[in-house]
């Protein structure tokens, strides 16, 4: 566990001392640890040296001492473990058709009495959502959300305790998501995996301290879900007249467990819900939605409709001529076409997500009310630490505009753009941003994830060269000055913002290896300092290109690759210097 804190005072200026106890009870009647009264215990981070057992809640709190001498003790606050390396009871599983039908895996069963604690640990792919007696489980969206899955997957921790009855359903929905669906720069399919698979343990605990474990086998059913078709780029498709009662066999999968970690990064969640402003009836006769700001998640919409009603809704981010215009999404249809069932209809999507502020809309029965529909705001949870106000209303909405690109941009890993077909994590975005993201917002834990998603694509092009975009995605760039210091600069931008060194402490072998290929790089082709051979992206999209309508700027870019080998090298020779390895700096 990584513990921090804040204390606040009338008098004092700082802590001098501080004392952290952990504790299986919220009262505290015995600890697990007490690290004592000491003046070196850091507020922005200590790490207790303990054994932590596996599903277990730890409750802690802090002492802190002021220089005025003040004391105070925080209330309780509580971590719990995962399986911490713990054997899965689970099998991997899938559904017997067809690799595009999209399978819902379900089971029932029934408890001899209501546990007092139970939890779902689960991963499924591409994406999924968990649901028990008809409803969903947490609030989490597009889990597990995004990585190479070939190297690392994230499992998730449900407490489905308030779920539970006698008689319980439940069931999982799988879609496309990243690892199978159509993503990259090459718009491939299938760049992780080609089936749906699932894998979850769920864990129940009764009165009397036994525990009951339902593990995903073939025990479990699947049936063919609503849900048509699904893709990052193109949307999502759901027919709501369709007959999915069927049930069918699961198969179990080979899939094994020496990929599964506990989560690294924050969840994505819904953060706001807009109302249109206004319905824009265009030139070309077309039903828009304004949404009045740009933003990134879906709409939510109500509709009472006959059966096999086709209620289309396209996304895009501006008008041209005063009419609907998608053509900067290339090829990204980034739609949602819903067919209705008999009667009320609540309709969202599930495994997708759009960047948009006007939403087109087709097959509506009569007037589009803009009551109807809801604007879901989706990003990874991040506390809003920074905020600014001037007198001017333009300076205040450009720096409103900075900070929705930030939360349009961050959904589990820093990407270019939450629209069109591309939505990659480009690393030289990513490292020029994160100063200004970590002003913006708690970037701590979302850097962590991504940085250790970085150090893992690293390993797997070897001499600690660093590709164009983390996680790759079946894109091979890699090498280029700017692009690289996502390695450097983004865990010392995030020390430097949050006086936290154990990022530098998780990131320092990835650090210095990018500095050493730059390095090798030199070596190999003269020994000059400079970094003068490689393909470098350097300045790119600058007004001053050479080529008309190119996207190379005029910068020589050695010279831009030659000035970044000088600042990552300082970097992290000032990060081995924060960290005691003396003779690294």
């Amino acid at each position: 566990p990584f513990l921090s804190w804040a204390a606040e005072s009338e008098t004092g200026k700082k802590q001098t001392a501080a004392r952290v106890e952990i504790s299986l009870s919220e009262t505290f009647d015995s600890l697990e640890f007490d690290s004592g009264l000491h003046a070196d215990i850091s507020p922005l981070g200590y790490m207790p040296e303990m054994t932590l057992q596996p599903r277990t809640r730890y409750f802690w709190r802090v002492t802190v001492v002021s220089d005025c001498g003040e004391t105070a003790t925080s209330a309780p606050a509580w971590f719990e473990t995962g399986k911490q390396g713990e054997a899965w009871q689970a099998k991997w599983i899938r559904a017997p058709y067809e690799n595009s039908v999209h399978p819902i895996l379900k089971r029932v069963f029934t408890l001899k009495e209501k546990p007092v604690r139970a939890r779902a640990y689960a991963a499924g792919l591409g994406v999924y959502e968990l649901n028990l007696n008809g409803k969903k489980a947490g609030d989490e969206v597009l889990a597990p959300f995004y990585n190479d899955y070939n190297l690392w997957i994230q499992y998730q921790t449900y407490d489905i305790t308030p779920y539970l009855a006698q008689e319980n359903h439940i069931e999982v929905m799988l879609g496309n998501g990243w690892y199978k669906g159509d993503y990259g720069l090459t718009n491939k399919k299938d760049i992780y995996g080609d089936r749906f698979v699932l894998l979850a343990d769920l864990y129940l605990t009764y009165e009397d301290g036994t525990t009951e474990i339902l593990g995903t086998d073939t025990t479990w059913k699947a049936r063919k879900s609503s849900v048509t078709f699904s893709d990052i780029y193109n949307g999502e498709y759901v027919d709501m007249t369709l007959d999915t009662s069927k049930t069918y066999a699961v198969r179990e999968e080979s899939k094994g467990y020496d990929t599964l970690m506990p989560r690294l990064n924050p969840p994505i969640t819904i953060h706001e819900r807009l109302k249109p402003v206004q319905v824009i009836h265009t030139p070309a006769g077309e039903t828009v939605l304004d949404m009045g700001q740009n933003m990134v998640g879906w709409m939510e919409f109500s509709v009472c409709a006959p059966a096999g009603t086709k209620i289309r809704l396209q996304h895009g981010e501006i008008l041209q001529d005063d009419n609907f215009y998608t053509e900067n999404l290339r090829t990204a249809k980034q739609e949602f076409i819903y067919t209705c069932h008999e009667g009320q209809n609540l309709a969202r999507a599930h495994f997708t997500f759009y960047g948009f502020r006007y939403v087109l809309v087709e097959g509506w029965p009569g007037e589009v009310d803009p009551e109807a529909f809801t604007g879901c705001v989706i990003h990874s949870d991040m506390e809003e630490t920074g905020f600014i106000e001037t007198s001017n209303p333009l300076v205040n909405r450009l720096f409103l505009n900075t900070k929705w690109g930030q939360k349009g941009n961050f959904l589990d890993t820093a990407t270019d753009c939450p629209q069109r077909d591309e939505r990659m994590g480009w690393t030289g975005d990513a490292q020029i941003f994160s100063g200004t993201a970590s002003y913006n917002m708690d970037t701590y834990a979302f850097y962590t994830k991504y940085g250790y998603d970085l150090h893992q694509e690293q390993k797997k092009l070897g001499g600690g060269n660093v590709p164009y975009v983390v996680p790759m995605s079946g894109y091979a760039g890699d090498g280029s000055c700017a692009w690289g210091e996502a390695a450097t600069v983004i865990p010392w931008q995030v020390y430097l913002h949050f006086g936290d060194k154990t990022i530098l402490q998780d990131q320092y072998e990835s650090m210095k290896g990018w500095v050493e290929y730059m390095y090798h790089a030199d070596e190999e082709s003269g020994h000059t300092r400079l970094w003068k051979v490689g393909c470098h992206l350097a300045d790119w999209l600058a007004l001053d290109g050479k080529i008309a309508g190119g996207v190379y700027g005029g910068t020589d870019p050695y010279f831009v690759a030659s000035a970044y080998y000088y600042y990552s090298t300082r970097i992290v020779a000032q990060a081995a210097g924060v960290l005691g390895k003396n003779d690294d700096a």
